[in-house]
């Protein structure tokens, strides 16, 4: 049975622009730069690769130090998600990006995981007590999914999706992620869903202990820009001059990461100034 077993629309939605300070984070040499989790220490995981095509490899980011991994054998290493231990989650492509696994990564070790059957698993995020979400099923249609302590649950709000992504969980167990037609977040039974009022996509990515959620819309004055949402009011940002700004993650204090771009072609990382709940008053 799923984890979600009802949902609740979003209520009406205030949005409020501002504009946080940005700094940029690149793989030197890379044309495509990926920040997708960043913890309570402010160390940072993500994906870089020489263009936005072909194999795409990991890194950590830490005491301004980046480190580049691969797991052994694979057609692509994606890093998503660490927590305040350092314990790194995210997804290998195999047989020319044609099936997936989801992995732990501790500095020094791999350790794969599937869920059952399914051609593809994808880990995208992680808690300090180590729970995983994620989506799987295969590379062309998966199901939201946590896993703790080894056994899977099923994440999926009511309706029929090709897709389902879990993204993000935070200490309390409250989870965000996507769907075709929207973002979502799930606590306490219920699904509640996220859709920034007259954008034609919503994707919530990230969420931290303050129930502060991140994730990006488009379109917004530029196309595709990102916010945080909490209770209803919703900050929009974006890189300046940026085509699209894509947040991928939120740690405690606020500060949020992902990518920007002005061309849809290379891509830059970043990280912001923290955002609060003060800066929703």
């Amino acid at each position: 049975m799923p984890l979600a077993h009802s949902q609740e629309e979003n209520p009406a939605a205030q949005i409020k622009t501002i504009f946080p300070t940005f700094t940029t984070i690149d793989v030197p040499g890379a044309g495509v730069t990926g920040v997708q989790g960043v913890n309570t220490a402010g160390d940072m995981v993500g994906v870089y690769a020489p263009m936005n095509t072909g194999p795409a490899h990991a890194f950590l980011l830490k005491n301004g130090a980046f480190t580049y991994f691969d797991y052994a054998g694979a057609y692509s290493t994606l890093a998503y998600g660490i927590n305040d231990s350092g314990l790194i989650v995210g997804f290998a492509y195999f047989n020319g990006g044609t099936t997936a696994q989801g992995f732990k990564y501790n500095g020094t070790k791999f350790s794969l995981f599937n869920e059952g059957a399914n051609s593809a698993t994808f880990g995208m995020g992680v808690n300090n007590s180590g729970f995983i979400v994620g989506g799987a099923g295969s590379i062309y249609e998966t199901t939201g999914f946590e896993l703790r302590s080894g056994s899977y649950k099923s994440i999926a709000p009511p309706g029929n999706y090709v897709y389902i992504y879990a993204t993000a969980v935070n200490n309390l167990g409250e989870v965000v992620g996507w769907t075709d037609s929207g973002g979502f977040t799930y606590r306490g039974g219920k699904v509640q869903t996220i859709a920034v009022p007259g954008a034609i996509v919503t994707e919530a990515h990230g969420v931290n202990d303050s129930g502060l959620i991140a994730g990006w819309y488009g379109k917004c004055s530029v196309n595709d820009c990102g916010f945080v949402l909490m209770k209803g009011q919703i900050l929009s940002f974006a890189y300046p001059g940026a085509t699209g700004t894509f947040p991928a993650g939120i740690n405690a204090s606020g500060e949020v990461v992902g990518s920007y771009t002005f061309d849809y072609q290379t891509y830059h990382g970043f990280v912001t100034s923290p955002i609060t709940a003060e800066d929703l008053q």
